[in-house]
């Protein structure tokens, strides 16, 4: 096997694999084996490109499960039929799911006569010239599949105390103060925390559960600000004790559903606030259901999101900019926020003044001093022109001066999402990113090597840059916290687990553990409005919160030490949970 070409940010595809005897070998720019295999095995590429047709053939051949190079195991099983139509021509499919190669099972279809058919999703497909018709049908058989799957994790996981449940010995945080208090219990009622004090001291109703949790920490659930979730994100939410998110792009129709099942307990997930997501439309625009190119376009996406309720927009990179104030006011007028990328031509600054709330990644904030009118930001440009330029900006000087008195001002709220940047300014090909090492060795093996493939492409001179650029910007995270910009936490990457890196992150821009914390608890519930309800552990709050085996103020990694998980009074297991996903605790 040979694989050339680019990976997604344009570093190298280099690939190799081959099997003589029982000798297998495979090199590329990320990694390199020599094995010894015995009997059947199957090498799955680095390079993105579909393995299902030669996969699922093989592991059946093996009796449905196969080991994989460079390591793992995949079972695959016959999951459903269906028949499709293209015109005149009909097709019976067999669906066969494969678990082991990612976060949560994929699908992929067959003739019955055993001639691949193709893989679908709702945003990429491989399907055969000519029947593209079917897309849709095959994806909502998948759907269907996945629901199933979903509602059986629930039933399965979910433990719902019928008269209540105390939990005693605890440490509870309070995240404004950043102080424990030892020896508590917490009561909880139904979805409502009902009661906290000292133990012996809170009267436990008869017939109420008692679990001792000696020494261990209570704190409130987790706040994701910028998330883009599927059903194995909530999983992956709660299990590391994210109990609310902001989703901020995604299908309506999907988002809506997942709302409703996590919501109704058909399925594991957090709490979800709705942003959505409009986009303009060109040869380089993003997917999206909901675009707007005149100013009746624009009022029509707004109303389109209000009348499902949702909290917020997001605008995107195409939007023209004569569209963003037209779409922030009358958002508003609907009661609904305004957040988003800067579109193409625009800078921070004026579309904050044009009507945004909030500003999402860090980047949108350099680019605010680097571009010009001319500038196309909606391709690796947004992201290249930060590594080249941030190193050397003065983050004392007057613009970026001005800049934080306009943030002031308008308490615009900056979600800085520094997981996605991390690996694209510091990662090299083969070698997994300082700080992310534990994190990544508890994935599945396909899995972690999507965090090797060197993020942005790079030479010794461009690696040396990006990094003091990197250097930079977790520099400007802590300029905007000293100047008390509001800030909030957002991992738009893997649900859950890169909360817990968000967090590593922030601390190592030089922002203490404590003001970590009530970042991604009490500020981002105030952000949302939501502070009354959530945020904080206190009586008469929903029962959001979290139990930790450690100290997260003492050290920010212990915050991954989640034991179990509480979402509006209905407890999870976190080491059950990442089990269902393939992750290790």
């Amino acid at each position: 096997f040979t694989a050339t070409g680019k990976h997604m940010m344009g570093t190298v595809v280099a690939e190799t694999f081959s099997r003589k005897g029982d000798r297998a070998t495979w090199k590329s720019a990320e990694e390199q084996g020599d094995r010894t295999v015995k009997g059947s095995a199957f090498f799955v590429p680095i390079a993105s490109m579909p393995v299902a047709w030669l996969l699922v053939p093989a592991a059946l051949k093996a009796g449905g499960k196969l080991a994989m190079l460079p390591g793992g195991e995949v079972v695959v099983e016959k999951a459903a039929t269906l028949q499709v139509q293209a015109g005149k021509a009909t097709k019976q499919l067999i669906g066969y799911r494969i678990t082991g190669l990612d976060l949560t099972p994929r699908y992929s279809w067959f003739e019955q006569g055993g001639a691949w058919f193709g893989d679908f999703s709702s945003y990429y497909s491989v399907v055969p010239e000519g029947w593209e018709p079917v897309i849709d049908t095959v994806v909502k058989k998948q759907d269907e599949l996945g629901r199933e799957r979903d509602a059986a994790l629930a039933l399965q996981h979910a433990s719902r105390p019928m008269t209540g449940i105390a939990f005693t010995g605890v440490r509870v945080l309070d995240v404004d103060k950043g102080t424990w208090t030892a020896n508590q219990t917490v009561l909880v009622v139904g979805e409502t925390i009902k009661q906290i004090g000292k133990d012996g001291k809170v009267k436990i109703p008869e017939g109420v559960d008692t679990l001792p949790s000696d020494g261990m920490g209570v704190i409130p659930g987790l706040i994701d600000m910028h998330s883009h979730t599927a059903a194995v994100d909530g999983l992956l939410d709660i299990a590391a004790g994210v109990t609310t998110i902001r989703d901020v792009g995604n299908d309506p129709d999907q988002l809506d559903d997942l709302k409703k099942r996590f919501d109704e307990g058909t399925a594991i997930g957090p709490h979800v606030v709705r942003y959505g997501f409009i986009e303009g439309r060109n040869e380089k625009a993003a997917s999206s259901k909901v675009t707007a190119e005149t100013p009746e376009e624009a009022k029509a996406a707004v109303e389109y999101f209000a009348k499902r309720s949702y909290e917020g927009i997001k605008i995107y990179n195409s939007i023209r900019p004569e569209l963003v104030p037209l779409l922030a006011a009358d958002a508003h007028a609907r009661g609904m926020k305004v957040i988003g990328h800067v579109p193409v031509h625009m800078t921070a600054t004026e579309t904050i003044k044009a009507g945004y709330d909030g500003v999402e990644h860090i980047n949108m904030l350099f680019l605010n001093f680097f571009v010009t009118k001319e500038t196309d930001t909606r391709d690796t440009t947004r992201f290249t022109l930060v590594g080249d330029q941030a190193a050397d900006f003065d983050l004392a000087g007057k613009p970026m001066l001005d800049f934080i008195d306009l943030l002031k001002q308008k308490k615009t709220i900056i979600t800085p999402t520094l997981s996605v940047f991390e690996d694209m300014y510091l990662g090299t090909q083969g070698k997994i990113t300082p700080g992310m090492e534990d994190l990544v060795a508890r994935l599945p093996v396909t899995v972690q090597r999507g965090f090797i493939t060197g993020g942005l492409p790079k030479d010794a001179a461009k690696r040396a840059l990006y990094a003091r650029s990197w250097t930079q910007i977790l520099a400007m995270v802590k300029t905007l916290w000293e100047a008390k910009v509001r800030l909030v936490l957002g991992t738009d990457a893997i649900g859950g687990l890169m909360m817990h890196n968000e967090m590593r992150m922030f601390v190592a821009a030089g922002i203490p553990t404590k003001d970590v914390m009530r970042m991604a608890t009490l500020d981002a519930a105030r952000a949302l409005g939501l502070d009354k309800k959530i945020g904080t552990l206190a009586a008469g709050k929903r029962a959001d919160l979290v139990i930790v085996d450690g100290d997260p103020i003492a050290d920010i990694t212990s915050i991954r030490k989640t034991v179990m998980v509480m979402r509006a009074g209905v407890l999870y297991r976190s080491e059950a949970l990442y089990d269902a996903a393939g992750v290790k605790p």
